[in-house]
């Protein structure tokens, strides 16, 4: 699984995979739901990534302390795209 690129879940609700995150060596993604219309809505979830029998599945993470530490990993990783913009000038 890649991010960025877009996944079904099993009650047909189409994923796009925004971010991924390595936490107690597994693999986790940031992802937000995308409406009918395949457009980003306002809910996002966070996926863990289980590979068997070399099949990729995801499971719906709601362990809250295993939430709070991907939330610090997710904010760090969004800081260093962040951080690594050029700098904008106001435009007047």
């Amino acid at each position: 699984m890649k991010v960025d690129s877009v996944i079904t879940l099993e009650n047909d609700m189409n994923c796009l995979l925004l971010e991924k995150a390595n936490y107690e060596n597994d693999n986790y993604f940031l992802s937000v739901i995308l409406d009918e219309n395949e457009e980003p809505s306002d809910e996002y979830i966070v996926l863990k990534e289980i590979i068997e029998n070399n099949e990729n599945y995801v499971s719906k993470v709601t362990d809250e302390n295993v939430l709070a530490e991907l939330a610090k990993l997710f904010t760090r990783s969004f800081y260093d795209m962040v951080k690594g913009l050029p700098n904008m000038q106001d435009a007047d």
